[in-house]
């Protein structure tokens, strides 16, 4: 049934339009992600992560955690406030498992959790968790991956 509305009685307004910056790839369509939890400790650690993305011909992603200190944009974070991701593969490198994360990436395929606390809840839905020290961890996985 159509239905006519008046906007001036709208209480709401689009007062922006924000784009992705350039070179801002769309998590959602990503193949292979590789994710950045609050567990990396600091910005510097990113550029692990990156490394294990680039060798394994995927793309970085982040939490929650990581997106509101800004060491990543929110184009770059899973989550329900942000975005779903449905990815083949999905790494996931010192990220607890908020409910909010979990319910944005469980239909991921293959879910790959690398935390050093057994009881983190992504480790409740990693086909593969990976208990110990991600600092140890990846520098294998990204030596692993580039032999492939």
């Amino acid at each position: 049934m159509p239905v006519s509305v008046d906007s001036s009685a709208l209480k709401t307004a689009t007062l922006e339009v924000i784009k992705a910056a350039a070179g801002v790839i769309d998590i959602t369509k990503a193949n292979i992600l590789v994710l950045a939890g609050g567990g990396i400790g600091s910005r510097e650690n990113l550029s692990l992560v990156q490394e294990l993305a680039e060798a394994s011909r995927g793309s970085i992603s982040c939490s929650r955690s990581v997106a509101d200190i800004g060491w990543l944009t929110s184009e770059y974070q899973v989550g329900i406030s942000a975005n779903y991701v449905t990815s083949n593969i999905y790494i996931a490198c010192g990220i607890s498992g908020a409910s909010q994360h979990v319910t944005a990436m469980r239909d991921s395929g293959l879910i790959i959790a690398v935390n050093k606390d057994a009881n983190a809840p992504i480790l409740w839905v990693a086909h593969y968790g990976i208990v110990s020290d991600l600092f140890e961890v990846v520098p294998a996985l990204i030596k692993k991956a580039r032999e492939q």
